[in-house]
């Protein structure tokens, strides 16, 4: 009986794949790699350095409340064995708001992650860390914000400005302090997204207030250009429009440039979407990708920049009802850009990937992976090199682990979608 069951299980799983590869048009798992995260990973961020290497970090399950904050990076064809960066019970776990890092020339530079303080279910702060000698060792925690209240302090992007340093930004909740529930509409208690030059001996450089009235909890990205450092987020005004701004940061006097929307969407929400943008930058060119439901329409958007972000063109729709955004965005040097995107149909959810020309033709999709439009699924990663795309995400489903997959440039060749 038993092993009939084992063959009945197995030919039924076999049927469920071959209808759905048939529905999407190529087999399930054909881009799968080996990961390097065991079954109890989740929340993977990926991160290229300049010299291409490519970095990918995750929460590890352990035990009730108890993580592993790991990494690989990717070599010769394969992940390498993970390392830890930090063992613990009061990490502040959270599907959107998940650790990263970061390397510079080749080696890991620094990581973050959020840690559980009293004063509350959302009481957490940011920690920063750099590795030590070979980086099998990693510092103490450095605390970007100061302020030491018992509010939200996450949504961290970092990017490195040298060898020495690095530029984080983050979501900062003081002004929040012992707002009550009838109180979410003053402004002079709102999320603002603040930033700091951190060293590597710890010292905590030029703290400045980027936006003092932003979405309580949409990622943020932060990307280097030639004319100085460009952060997106999504912006919070008083009518509760929530669409994706961006401000320029100038290494030369510390300082941000006035906030400017990307795109005039007027979505309005009286609460945060959770769903942040993405952008990407080579020389003049720059991009952002978004998802936004104005008019109630669920869409994920990319805009183009030819001047260094100082004025976009008109958006190219990427994905329209079934996109739950979630996006991430990579750039060819011939200016071919790739949008992944998470498309839910019922309670599946898909990794996609979009490719748009260089002449700006929105053309074919790959389906990836296959995941939950769950929050427990998270944010699906991808990073763009010599062999294809690189993408990670958290499969939900029948077990909890970090999947990782390589996406030929060839592949976009035969439409799917």
């Amino acid at each position: 009986m038993k092993l009939l069951l084992r063959i009945s299980t197995a030919t039924l799983l076999m049927f469920m794949i071959s209808c759905n590869a048939d529905q999407l048009q190529q087999p399930l798992y054909e881009f799968a790699v080996t990961s390097p995260a065991e079954t109890g990973s989740r929340y993977p961020y990926l991160h290229q350095d300049e010299s291409g290497k490519i970095y990918m970090s995750w929460l590890m399950g352990i035990e009730e409340e108890m993580y592993a904050f790991q990494y690989s990076t990717y070599e010769d064809g394969q992940w390498t064995r993970p390392g830890t960066i930090k063992v613990g019970t009061d990490f502040f776990v959270n599907w959107a708001d998940y650790p990263s890092i970061i390397g510079f020339d080749g080696e890991a530079m620094a990581a973050h992650w959020l840690r559980k303080v009293e004063g509350g279910p959302y009481a957490y702060h940011v920690q920063i860390s750099f590795p030590q000698d070979d980086s099998s060792r990693w510092g103490d925690a450095i605390t970007p914000h100061q302020d030491n209240t018992a509010t939200e302090h996450g949504f961290v992007s970092m990017r490195p400005i040298d060898e020495t340093r690095l530029l984080a930004i983050w979501l900062d909740g003081r002004d929040t302090e012992g707002r009550a529930d009838d109180e979410y509409g003053d402004m002079d208690k709102s999320m603002t997204l603040r930033s700091a030059e951190i060293t590597r001996n710890g010292e905590i450089l030029r703290s400045q207030i980027v936006d003092d009235s932003v979405c309580d909890c949409c990622p943020t990205d932060l990307v280097e250009t030639e004319g100085g450092f460009l952060a997106v987020y999504r912006n919070r005004t008083e009518d509760e429009i929530r669409d994706i701004y961006m401000s320029r940061y100038s290494l030369e006097t510390g300082e941000w440039s006035e906030p400017k929307a990307v795109h005039d969407d007027q979505w309005e929400i009286g609460a945060c979407p959770v769903n942040g943008p993405k952008i990407v930058a080579d020389g003049d060119r720059v991009a952002v990708a978004w998802f936004t439901m104005e008019e109630n329409e669920s869409r994920t958007y990319l805009i183009r920049s030819d001047d260094g972000g100082e004025t976009f063109g008109e958006p190219f729709l990427i994905a329209g009802d079934h996109s739950t955004g979630r996006v991430d965005l990579a750039m060819l040097d011939n200016g071919t850009l790739y949008v992944s995107w998470l498309r839910h149909r019922g309670d599946m959810g898909d990794v996609v990937v979009t490719e748009v020309t260089p002449e700006g033709s929105v053309k074919n999709s790959v389906t990836v992976g296959v995941t939950s439009p769950s929050r427990s699924s998270g944010f699906p990663q991808m990073r763009a090199f010599d062999e294809g795309l690189l993408l990670a995400w958290t499969q939900t489903n029948p077990l909890i682990r970090v999947r990782t997959a390589i996406v030929p440039y060839d592949s976009f060749e035969d439409p799917e979608l």
